[in-house]
């Protein structure tokens, strides 16, 4: 093949595709099994060492060393305690797992799934509680290849057209309206109706609402492979103008200023982390306060640029030390559809349901709900950190709150399902 038939097919979708199923080969998948997810703290001894142990027997059988460079991570954890560990804290300690092996694990390796847990670039953690066994499944792969995928799927993927476009900003605007007039007409409707069913009225106008504006929250592949610069490669932007002018468009983005670079700092940052979510609490409020949809929790990381980073954060630590705490405590988000459902309602109306339950309080043939320590918290949460920012510039952290019944929905099953869905077409 000479080299003009050669570039041509790379660049051919059937040469992309092949480029892509090359990369996939690049991954580590693993599972961990029987172990059930927890902190630092309160993960036995014997357990710790059997998570090393079953990540290296993988590691062993695909052949696979110790990744060296930046790379992206997908964890997926199912919980069965009654009091189980938030997500963020569970990662922390997977984490440290991941890397150095501990004294009892009988290898001659030096590092596990990486070096240190610094390397990683882009997290996604989706965490499942109640469930009927645990489990810890992973998938890492090099931060090259991520970007790549991102790129070539945020190119082909599917476009929403014009006319689909309108109906939804149709639909938000009778969503808001409806929602606007039930809050409006209060002292009328509370008297037509009285107060239950209009309470009840205005917390099913509120979710919808809800529904509708946190779908379109999401960091689009679009946007994430444009500030992380693949999507125009080689052009040199200071991508951090493009990020502000698409975080102004979307008032339900939250900034922060650039991580500290010294210790003392930190405070200061939480103050502000405090300060802004407060203030957003305040502004959207009448829409968000109580929340009424599960939610994912998106974040995007702009370091300072190199003359003056210190390197104090990894992704894991920014957020469970910084970010999820605060946005727990302010914004009360929900981690599971169980939390969303008016139970008052339900047991007012259909009684016989709650009748026939082996739960007094929750309603025959619904799964059961996870444990209630769990009920503030989110489905999964995302974080990516970007290239510093240019001499001369200054970083930013970004947070997104995103609606998410499921769980899924994050950029790697996103970015996949486009490749799924372009090979498919091709085969038509």
């Amino acid at each position: 093949m000479n080299l003009f038939n050669r570039n041509d097919y790379l660049s051919s979708p059937e040469g992309l595709l092949a480029q892509y199923r090359s990369r996939l080969q690049r991954r580590i998948r693993f599972g961990i099994e029987d172990i059930e997810p927890r902190a630092k703290n309160s993960m036995s001894v014997r357990d710790k060492d059997e998570v090393q142990r079953q990540l290296l027997d993988y590691m062993v059988r695909l052949h696979r060393r110790a990744f060296r460079g930046p790379l992206a991570l997908r964890l997926i954890l199912s919980t069965t305690s009654k009091t189980p560990t938030q997500s963020h804290n569970v990662t922390k300690n997977l984490l440290d797992l991941f890397a150095v092996p501990r004294p009892n694990l009988l290898t001659g390796r030096s590092r596990l799934l990486y070096e240190d847990d610094s390397q990683i670039h882009a997290l996604s953690v989706t965490c499942q509680h109640g469930q009927t066994a645990p489990l810890i499944l992973g998938m890492a792969m090099p931060l090259r290849s991520f970007l790549k995928d991102l790129e070539i799927a945020s190119t082909h993927s599917k476009r929403v057209d014009d006319e689909r476009a309108w109906d939804e900003l149709d639909e938000e605007d009778s969503v808001l309206e409806e929602f606007k007039r039930l809050r409006r007409s209060e002292p009328e409707l509370r008297q037509r109706y009285g107060n239950r069913p209009y309470k009840s009225l205005v917390r099913y106008a509120r979710q919808r609402t809800q529904e509708i504006f946190l779908r379109r929250t999401r960091i689009t592949l679009q946007e994430l492979s444009e500030i992380y610069g693949v999507a125009h490669p080689g052009i040199g932007l200071d991508l951090s103008t493009s990020w502000e002018k698409m975080v102004a468009a979307w008032p339900m983005r939250v900034s922060f200023s650039e991580l500290p670079q010294t210790h003392g700092d930190s405070s200061a940052w939480r103050n502000e982390i405090e300060a802004k979510l407060e203030a957003f609490q305040t502004r959207f409020g009448w829409l968000l306060d109580p929340l009424l949809v599960p939610v994912a929790l998106e974040v995007v990381i702009k370091p300072s640029p190199p003359s003056r980073n210190r390197d104090l954060h990894d992704l894991d630590n920014v957020l469970r030390t910084h970010l999820i705490p605060r946005v727990f405590e302010i914004l009360k988000p929900l981690s599971h559809g169980s939390f969303t459902l008016d139970i008052d309602a339900l047991n007012r109306e259909m009684p016989h349901l709650f009748a026939r339950s082996a739960l007094a309080d929750w309603p025959a043939g619904l799964p059961p709900p996870p444990p209630e320590s769990t009920r503030t918290g989110v489905t999964r949460y995302e974080v990516w950190r970007l290239p510093p920012a240019k001499e001369g510039s200054i970083g930013f952290v970004t947070i997104t709150l995103v609606r998410d019944w499921s769980g899924g929905g994050d950029v790697f099953g996103q970015i996949d399902d486009e490749f799924d869905a372009w090979q498919e077409s091709l085969r038509r």
